[in-house]
């Protein structure tokens, strides 16, 4: 099939964006099950092995800057610093709204989680935390869609570009010198 008509070009760039916003859509409703979530407070050491890790607190400090990491080994030695989420999730539970801070995807068992200010000063907010499973594939998911998508639009033009480049030289090749 020869595609020599330059509209097929916007087919190219509709199927790009179609798929990168299906792919958001579904990477989005990675969410779900962190919105979803039961919230402990930080009491005690986390078993987050083959789960997300979500790192709550009850009190918004966005100017402060929180900085949570967790503890492991017996002396406390070993540091996983839990990165920074900078998307407010709302968790509820027992009365209290639970906003999202921190996510580790790949969390570990024997977690003690300490959340401090990086200003340093006194800190009045409480911290939870929630293990969630199912928020990697879904990002990885999304993240196929997409690549899979912008690729297919890329071989569509692509291909589109040689079918008329052919047509063009065909029709040199018939058109006299003059």
């Amino acid at each position: 099939m020869r595609l020599t008509n330059p509209l097929w070009y916007l087919a190219a760039f509709l199927l790009a964006i179609g798929s990168a916003m299906a792919g958001t859509a579904v990477a989005a409703s990675a969410f779900d099950p962190v919105r979803d979530a039961v919230v402990t407070p930080i009491t005690e050491r986390v078993d987050a092995k083959s789960a997300t890790l979500a790192v709550y607190t009850d009190i918004v400090q966005t100017e402060r800057g929180i900085l949570c990491r967790g503890r492991y080994g017996a002396d406390d030695k070993g540091r996983v610093v839990i990165p920074d989420k900078g998307v407010d999730v709302i968790a509820q539970g027992d009365g209290t709204r639970w906003h999202l801070i921190a996510l580790l995807e790949d969390g570990r068992d024997g977690l003690r989680i300490v959340c401090t200010p990086k200003d340093k000063r006194i800190d009045n907010a409480s911290y939870g935390y929630a293990t969630v499973t199912g928020y990697g594939s879904r990002v990885n998911n999304g993240r196929g869609i997409a690549y899979l998508g912008v690729s297919a639009a890329v071989v569509l033009a692509g291909w589109i570009f040689w079918c008329r480049r052919q047509a063009r030289m065909q029709t040199r090749l018939k058109t006299p010198a003059a």
